[in-house]
């Protein structure tokens, strides 16, 4: 069975589809190797030019972080790095974002389909944000640079970065609002853009007529050029050292034992049909929950995500394209097999993914999708709620959900325009043999954004940043705990648009774990605070501070089973309240003398009371 969830051959716009946006059964790529077969490689060669390719896609990762210039990228690490080879096979990825690492083989494929090898030069560089074609969203910017040897084409290397503006209605380009992409800004199908090394001045000129800090945007495209030079320099270098025979025989072998070790997880799982629904809270200011429906099939060794049952699309910039819901599925999928495996094309061969062609997880153009980050962890978590039938051990509760807003307007000390992009990000689900951790995201691999830059680069203050007590669900493991975060404004007339979920659902617990606490947003909490829609646009003013506090993960097993003394220490941390450790845990906490202590007598009456 061909993948469908992006990462084989990769379907371009004149591959058949069906009308739940599942793919045909495509032949494997046939490259030569000059007679040399996989197992032609010895075991330590073999392992060596393996690490090199991966190392390869880690390295141009720390390149783009290094020279990046927003934040996103230099700090928040919204970024994700490929290497695929001449016939468009994903050979390595770095250790970076899922939604763009799973989306990456149906770009890469669509430049090769507009771009033959004569009409590409040693250099050259294309660049693509459409939503369909993409990542799902247009501040996500991909540029995949051929790469040369001998005068052929012989491997693409590939960044993708989060642009913190590309235009549209509200700055940081995330406007939830918007009803279809011509709003969303600046949108660009394969374009070469840089020639023989150089940007080209249109698209400098392009960027700076479009987006609301043109050097940031341009910035950040020279730094992916820096981060594929570097990878087309190591690339070159293994060739020239093993030869491309041996290269390519060794990439054979890396996507066939990759696919053979998935599938050997895949058939150690109980075949059958799992399903699981569940619900966006919202897609705006006044509008309606969204249901999301999956069932999940394993048979022998393949895996199948089925989205019918899911709302249709809606009218709003929450939607997720296509590409963007096989990117999550297939990080599922890698999270419960061979985890520990590097991302090649081989490890998604054996799942497919269907979703109804105008539903919500596979949306018809020219719908509006900007707003998509916060669909991800959602699509996660629906999946990994039916997989939990499945391989029940295997499975994490909900997670907490991160925050993404953007404040847009102009600082008072230097009358610049500026764009302040956050990621919040809050505790993980308990899992069966642990508790879920503080300040960690589950769904990707972006980070919580320093204090510290915030204050340096922009007009606020960041009043606190901690995490919220009893946030966490209750259970024999608890759930993360939420993140509190509060930006006062030292700036007049600053836009702001919220983008936040779980403020109305609850990340629900497994096993009997409770659910963790909803997320909320509030303007100068006080006596005269003012509640915040999730996915609102606001005007604040100097002076203005907006609380974030970001839902709590959710526990794992029954919370009477949980060790008094990790209550005890919960409650020493700050974590747990004496009251939630007596309500939620039946374990009573004596502070008389202001050291606190388990009064065992009466946690052991209080536990049988209620058993």
């Amino acid at each position: 069975m061909r993948d469908s969830a992006g990462n084989g051959d990769g379907p371009a716009d004149d591959v058949p589809t069906d009308d739940e946006g599942s793919t045909d059964d495509l032949p494997a790529a046939e490259v030569g190797t000059g007679g040399m077969g996989p197992e032609d490689v010895d075991p330590i060669t073999f392992t060596v030019v393996w690490d090199r390719l991966v190392a390869l896609c880690n390295e141009m990762g720390t390149v783009l972080q290094r020279t990046g210039k927003s934040e996103a990228v230099s700090l928040g690490q919204d970024f994700s790095t490929g290497l695929f080879d001449r016939e468009g096979r994903l050979v390595s990825q770095g250790n970076f974002s899922p939604g763009h690492l799973g989306s990456m083989p149906y770009a890469v494929e669509h430049v090769r389909e507009r771009f033959e090898e004569d009409d590409l030069e040693p250099g050259d560089g294309i660049v693509l944000n459409d939503s369909e074609m993409g990542s799902g969203h247009l501040p996500d910017m991909f540029l995949i640079s051929p790469v040369f040897a001998d005068g052929r084409i012989e491997a693409y290397v590939v960044t993708i970065a989060h642009q913190v503006d590309v235009g549209g209605m509200t700055p940081g380009s995330q406007a939830v609002d918007a009803t279809e992409i011509y709003q969303e800004g600046l949108r660009l199908f394969p374009t070469k853009a840089i020639e023989g090394g150089e940007i080209a001045r249109w698209f400098e000129d392009l960027v700076a007529a479009n987006v609301r800090i043109p050097e940031k945007v341009v910035g950040d495209v020279k730094a992916q050029q820096n981060a594929n030079h570097r990878g087309g320099e190591l690339f070159r270098e293994v060739v020239e050292e093993y030869g491309r025979d041996t290269v390519y025989a060794c990439i054979d072998r890396i996507i066939s034992q990759s696919e053979k070790r998935v599938r050997e997880d895949l058939r150690e799982m109980p075949d059958g049909d799992y399903d699981f629904a569940d619900v966006m809270d919202d897609v705006g200011v006044d509008t309606e929950s969204v249901h999301l429906e999956v069932t999940i099939t394993i048979d022998g060794d393949e895996m199948i995500f089925d989205y019918t049952g899911t709302d249709p699309q809606t009218e709003s910039a929450i939607n997720s394209y296509i590409n963007y819901t096989r990117a999550y599925s297939a990080f599922v999928l890698k999270s419960l097999t061979e985890k520990y495996l590097p991302q090649n094309e081989g490890v998604m061969r054996p799942m497919t993914v269907r979703a109804p062609r105008g539903s919500f997880l596979n949306p018809e153009p020219p719908c509006a999708a900007n707003a998509r980050p916060i669909i991800n962890q959602r699509i996660v978590e629906l999946t990994l709620g039916a997989l939990a039938k499945a391989v029940p051990e295997t499975v994490i509760a909900a997670s907490s959900h991160f925050a993404n807003p953007n404040f847009g307007g102009y600082d008072p000390e230097t009358d610049e325009r500026f764009v302040l992009y956050d990621f919040m990000i809050g505790g993980v689900g308990a899992a069966g043999h642990k508790d879920g951790e503080e300040g960690i995201c589950s769904s990707f691999n972006v980070t919580n954004i320093p204090v510290e830059l915030h204050e340096t680069r922009y007009p606020v203050v960041i009043e606190e940043l901690s995490l919220i007590p009893d946030s966490g669900g209750a259970g024999r493991h608890r759930g993360g705990l939420g993140l509190r975060k509060e930006f006062t404004l030292l700036a007049e007339d600053v836009t702001f648009t919220n983008l936040l979920e779980r403020t109305t659902s609850r990340p629900w617990g497994l096993h009997g774990g409770e659910a963790g606490d909803r997320g909320r947003t509030v303007r100068n909490p006080g006596e005269d605070a003012e509640e915040l829609h999730p996915k609102g646009e606001y005007r604040l003013e100097y002076g203005d501070t907006v609380s974030f506090r970001l839902s709590g993960a959710g526990g794992y097993g029954d919370p009477l089973e949980r060790d008094p003394e990790r209550v005890l220490a919960d409650v020493r941390k700050g974590y747990v309240t004496p009251e939630e450790a007596r309500d939620a845990y039946g374990v009573v906490i004596d502070r008389e003398d202001g050291d606190p202590r388990i009064d065992r007598a009466a946690t052991e009456e209080l536990r049988e009371e209620r058993r």
